[in-house]
């Protein structure tokens, strides 16, 4: 019996339009090593659906994440921006880990405002639509309603 998992990678080219595209197109492009289209505001938005599969079959999913990441006009990673995303982790994840209290009557808020900043910048939310057509290429690729 073969167990495992598998990552399928989905691209929005603009809104409404999702289309399957290879991990390692997607890999590359995080590498800053290949090129892809951005989206009419500049970000290069995915989705990613982590499978659970038995015997090659898929048997449910995991996990759906909606990714974005700003472009330069050439189809290149935006390295700045990639820059304030990483910094927002640092924050949302240790922001919480001061070394002075905030003073009396002062909520300290700092870590969820990171958290939220870091949301905003790195995820997207899509359309029913969208939802409706990705529902319709993970099913197919599944060969089974999955999703």
């Amino acid at each position: 019996m073969f167990m495992g998992v598998s990552v399928w990678t989905f691209l929005r080219s603009e809104t409404g339009e999702i289309f399957p595209v290879a991990q390692r197109a997607l890999d590359d492009f995080l590498a800053n090593t290949g090129r892809l289209a951005a989206d009419e505001e500049g970000f290069v938005r995915c989705v990613q659906v982590i499978v659970n599969l038995e015997n090659r079959h898929v048997v449910e999913i995991l996990r759906v994440g909606f990714f974005q990441y700003r472009a330069l006009v050439d189809g290149r990673i935006d390295p700045e921006h990639s820059r304030e995303v990483m910094a927002t982790v640092h924050e949302a994840a240790f922001g919480w880990l001061q070394l002075t209290k905030p003073p009396p009557g002062v909520v300290d808020a700092e870590c969820k405002f990171a958290k939220r900043r870091f949301q905003h910048m790195s995820t997207w939310k899509p359309t029913q639509g969208e939802l409706s057509k990705l529902r319709s290429l993970v099913n197919r690729k599944a060969g089974r309603e999955i999703m």
